[in-house]
């Protein structure tokens, strides 16, 4: 299954999504001092949860299921998915623009 999001980063509602980061993922966003780029990182974040979500097809859960999905990231920078703490074989990329953060999921395995 493969799951696609783009975000227009200057409708990113920091207040409003920050809280369905992990504190990992806040960590990561709140690593860059410049403002403008914890926006993208965060669009980015979001674009990708929102991939996974639609690559794993969940039910309609809204936000809440958006707080168990966590992007993490390799030291070389990769991103991974896990869910509930719990790595998934999910291939995940990220990127963005100025202007749009894009990414695409894609489950591995049918399991």
């Amino acid at each position: 299954m493969i799951g696609l999001d783009i975000v227009e980063i200057e409708n990113i509602n920091v207040d409003k999504l920050y809280n369905i980061f992990t504190e990992e993922e806040k960590k990561y966003i709140d690593s860059s001092s410049h403002t403008a780029r914890r926006q993208e990182i965060m669009a980015g974040l979001y674009a990708g949860k929102e991939a996974v979500f639609k690559a794993l097809k969940f039910d309609n859960l809204g936000l809440e299921i958006l707080k168990r999905i966590e992007i993490k990231h390799k030291p070389n920078g990769q991103p991974y998915v896990c869910i509930d703490n719990n790595e998934q074989d999910i291939e995940l990329s990220i990127s963005h623009t100025k202007h749009n953060a894009v990414a695409v999921a894609i489950k591995l395995n049918n399991n």
